[in-house]
């Protein structure tokens, strides 16, 4: 079952909270007032998941994902990243950063088909936006 994926609200300060107790972590969560935008995933009326995202010119920065520990913790996680992606590159991002190297490999293999690329140095993920135009 999918998420509904949509902007925090004041109304999920709680839940976010909640969340970020026990929680599985992909970098670290910057503070409500910090001027990141916030989406949110819901399952059934719960919030089940966050992500942390913002536009910086053309670099659209991803700096944390909390999903619930759970056995689809991983497919939660693509789908808030996947979506954070789509509200970036429609706000003019050319390149997506993950603040942060998953330590889960199957997870990471997932970011991987979905076009992102490890700097291992920088302890990184980079993904580069397609051109959509038809020059």
């Amino acid at each position: 079952m999918s998420l509904h994926i949509r902007d925090f609200r004041h109304s999920d300060a709680t839940g976010l909270s909640q969340l970020r107790e026990r929680a599985h972590r992909i970098g670290a969560p910057l503070a409500q007032d910090a001027g990141a935008h916030i989406l949110v995933g819901l399952r059934d009326g719960a919030l089940t998941g966050a992500i942390w995202l913002t536009p910086q010119g053309e670099t659209g920065m991803l700096t944390a994902v909390l999903v619930d520990q759970s056995a689809g913790w991983q497919s939660d996680a693509r789908e808030l990243i996947a979506e954070a992606c789509l509200w970036l590159t429609s706000r003019g991002a050319a390149r997506i950063d993950l603040q942060a190297l998953p330590e889960d490999t199957n997870f990471r293999a997932g970011l991987l088909d979905m076009d992102f690329r490890a700097n291992a140095a920088a302890e990184t993920m980079r993904r580069l936006v397609r051109s959509h135009n038809a020059a």
